[in-house]
């Protein structure tokens, strides 16, 4: 990650059903195209991060919010599988016939589904730090995250919506408070990532972002949650579109290192590179290999 950040380019589209769909680039101009899928609990505002290589690089790097999340209205019984045909709607709009698609952390989740849905129209996909389905959630991670997927998510879905709720309340939408919540909470998470924190421009754009989630209040974020926790539609090994990457720091203590292992090794198709310096923010340090790749 580099000191200057360009601006991004914010706007918002209109889908064909008359949802307002929130859209922000950076890089090129009708460069290499790649849609940017933001972690859980983020936004659109996230691409900021990438925004020097990828005009170093030529890349047109477009960033998407998700229903109910920044500048994108909810919808109600949204799936998993409804998003790859935002993304085609997106892409048809902006003149764009095939694409890569690059998925942090949640968001890895949607380019998974982009891959199982459109592998015709993709060029690549790349998963970073990504997040994986519930039965491949091991015994390895931390006792939260068994009980979020395996409890919560299975049995008590109100619980998960409450500690969910309570979380968004304990943010906020103000970035500075935010942006102070992430200093201290920092102490949780591991050396590199506390290292790339305390970065204060990254940590003001990280700060953003996720203040830029809960634009619209709780609900987005909350149904969100439940459709990653719950059966996402396909099986990873349906998939058949063969350029999956996936990127991943093994000091990564939001998403474990067993889980990124069993994910590429559900899929079919995936080139997997491990750091073992990195961990869940700080896999971004690799932004040029990362870009350089989806946009070959």
């Amino acid at each position: 990650m580099t000191e200057s950040t360009p601006s991004p380019t914010d706007d918002i589209l209109r889908l064909h059903d008359g949802r307002a769909l929130g859209m922000a680039w950076v890089g090129k101009n009708k460069g290499f195209p790649i849609f940017y899928f933001h972690g859980h609990g983020s936004s659109r505002l996230e691409v900021l991060l990438w925004a020097e290589w990828a005009t170093r690089l030529g890349v047109w790097l477009i960033a998407l919010d998700r229903p109910g999340i920044g500048r994108s209205d909810l919808k109600a019984d949204y799936r998993l599988l409804d998003w790859p045909n935002d993304v085609v709607e997106v892409a048809e709009g902006l003149g764009i016939e095939r694409f890569a698609v690059q998925a942090v952390s949640g968001g890895g989740a949607y380019g998974l589904a982009c891959a199982y849905a459109l592998p015709h129209r993709l060029t690549g996909c790349g998963l970073i730090s990504s997040i994986a389905p519930g039965y491949l959630i091991t015994k390895d991670v931390p006792l939260w995250m068994r009980v979020t997927w395996w409890w919560m998510g299975k049995h008590v879905p109100w619980l998960s919506r409450l500690f969910a709720s309570l979380e968004v309340r304990a943010l906020g939408s103000d970035a500075a408070r935010i942006e102070k919540q992430l200093l201290r909470a920092s102490r949780f998470f591991s050396e590199p990532d506390r290292k790339l924190l305390q970065n204060a421009k990254i940590r003001r754009l990280l700060a953003q972002a996720i203040a830029e989630c809960v634009r619209q209040g709780a609900q987005g974020y909350l149904d969100e949650q439940m459709r990653l926790v719950e059966s996402w539609g396909f099986n990873l090994q349906e998939i058949t579109f063969e350029k999956i990457f996936l990127w991943h720091g093994e000091q990564d203590r939001f998403l474990p290192l067993s889980v990124a292992q069993a994910l590429a090794q559900a899929l079919p198709h995936c080139t997997a590179t491990f750091y073992s310096n990195e961990g869940h923010l700080s896999t971004a340090n690799y932004a040029e290999d990362i870009l350089r790749t989806l946009s070959f």
